[in-house]
C-alpha cells in the first residue's frame, strides 16, 4: 500500500540544553538522513529553559530541519521520564484510581490542567514549533501491575461530575463498558481541544498512541482519535524489544492499523522505531522494523532517540553508536 505523503525521517532529541553544542549534533542528525527533530519541552523546560529551547528550535530550523515539540511528561499524562511540578503543586488535580488511591498523574479533565495546557501551546507557538507531538496521551496505568484493576480509570471529583452530567449516573457504580466509553470519550475530547488550539496557533498536530488494544488500559478504538478534524499525523510506537514481542508481527500489526485508519480519514501515517535500550547484537532489527512498516505504506518514521539514548543511562543502548548508524543507514536506504 502506498500513500501520497513525502518521505519524512526524524529523531527525538533531549538531554542537552546547551545551544553551543547543538550544531555539532545537528550536523550528525543531517548526516544520518533525518528531515525533522523532535525536541522535548517538559515542565522543567517551560519554567527554566524556555528561551534556551527557543534558541535550539531556531538552530534546528536554520539547519533545514522541521521541528516537533513534545510535552514530555507534562502532568504525567504524556510519555516521558520526568516528573510533573504541576502535579506536585496541585494535588487536588491528581487522578483517583478505582481503589481510591491517588495516582502520580494529573487528571486531564480538570479545568486547571486544561488552562495549563493552553499556556503550554502558546509557549510552543512562540518558541517556533512546526508540529506539536501529543506523546502517548493516557490515563494513568502501572504496566507492572496491569492486572490490579479490570479497567484503569480516574474517579476524581471532576470525572465523577462529568460522568454524571453526560450519563446521568454515578461513575463509582458504573459498569465496565460505561467506564471505558466515558474514559475514551474524555481522551478524544482532550486531544480535540489541544489539536484545535494548535491549528489556530499556526502549527500542525501529531498524535502517537501507546501500542495497546486492551480496552482495560488504553483506547481500543483509535478511529475516534484519527477522525479529529484538526489532526494531521497519526501513529504509534510498537517498540518490540521493550514489550518483548516478535518484531515482524508486532510492527506489522500496528503499522497496518495505522495506515488503514489514516487512509480512511486522510491523515499522514507515522511509526516510531525503538532506538533505546537496544541489546548488543540486535541493532540491525531497527532496519528490519523500518522495512516492515515501509512495505505496509508508512513514509513517516521517527526513532527514539538520538545516538541510541547514550546520554540517559536508564534507557541507554548497549552499543549506542551502532544503533545510531543503523538508523542513519536505514533512513538513507529509504531515499534510494
Amino acid at each position: 500500500m502506498k500513500n501520497n505523503y513525502p518521505l519524512q525521517t526524524g529523531i527525538s532529541y533531549f538531554g542537552n540544553r546547551n545551544p553551543r553544542h547543538l550544531p555539532v549534533d545537528l550536523a550528525e542528525i543531517k548526516s544520518h538522513n533525518c528531515t525533522f527533530v523532535l525536541h522535548t519541552y517538559s515542565e522543567n523546560d517551560q519554567e527554566y529553559y524556555k528561551e534556551t529551547i527557543r534558541e535550539m528550535v531556531a538552530l534546528t530550523k536554520e539547519a533545514g530541519l522541521e521541528v516537533y515539540l513534545d510535552p514530555w511528561g507534562v502532568g504525567r499524562v504524556f510519555g516521558g521520564e520526568t516528573y510533573s511540578a504541576f502535579a506536585l503543586r496541585n494535588l487536588h488535580t491528581l487522578q483517583v484510581l478505582p481503589d481510591n488511591t491517588k495516582a502520580p498523574a494529573v487528571c486531564f479533565n480538570h479545568p486547571e490542567f486544561r488552562k495549563f495546557m493552553r499556556i503550554w501551546i502558546q509557549d510552543a507557538a512562540e518558541i517556533g514549533a512546526d508540529v506539536l507531538f501529543w506523546d502517548e496521551p493516557h490515563f494513568f496505568i502501572n504496566l507492572k501491575e496491569k492486572q490490579r484493576f479490570p479497567v484503569w480509570y480516574c474517579k476524581c471529583q471532576t470525572c465523577c461530575a462529568k460522568f454524571s452530567e453526560e450519563f446521568h449516573a454515578d461513575l463509582k457504580s458504573a459498569k465496565p463498558d460505561e467506564i471505558i466509553k466515558f474514559r475514551e470519550a474524555c481522551i478524544v475530547e482532550f486531544l480535540t481541544e489541544l489539536c484545535d488550539l494548535t491549528r489556530q496557533s499556526g502549527m500542525r498536530n501529531a498524535v502517537c498512541m501507546l501500542p495497546f488494544k486492551d480496552a482495560g488500559i488504553g483506547v481500543a478504538d483509535w478511529s475516534k482519535i484519527v477522525a479529529i478534524p484538526t489532526l494531521d499525523i497519526f501513529g504509534t510506537d510498537p517498540y518490540w524489544m521493550f514489550f518483548d514481542k516478535p518484531l515482524k508481527s508486532f510492527v506489522s500489526e500496528f503499522s497496518r492499523d495505522v495506515v488503514k485508519l489514516c487512509t480512511k480519514y486522510r491523515k499522514e501515517p507515522q511509526i516510531w522505531i525503538q532506538a533505546y535500550k537496544i541489546y548488543a547484537g540486535r541493532e540491525n532489527e531497527l532496519q528490519q522494523a523500518i522495512g516492515v512498516a515501509h512495505d505496509l505504506g508508512v513514509n513517516n518514521f521517527a526513532a527514539w532517540s538520538y545516538y541510541g539514548n547514550e546520554y540517559m543511562s536508564y534507557n541507554r543502548s548497549d552499543d549506542p553508536r551502532k544503533v545510531w548508524d543503523v538508523i542513519g543507514s536505514a533512513y538513507g536506504d529509504l531515499v534510494k
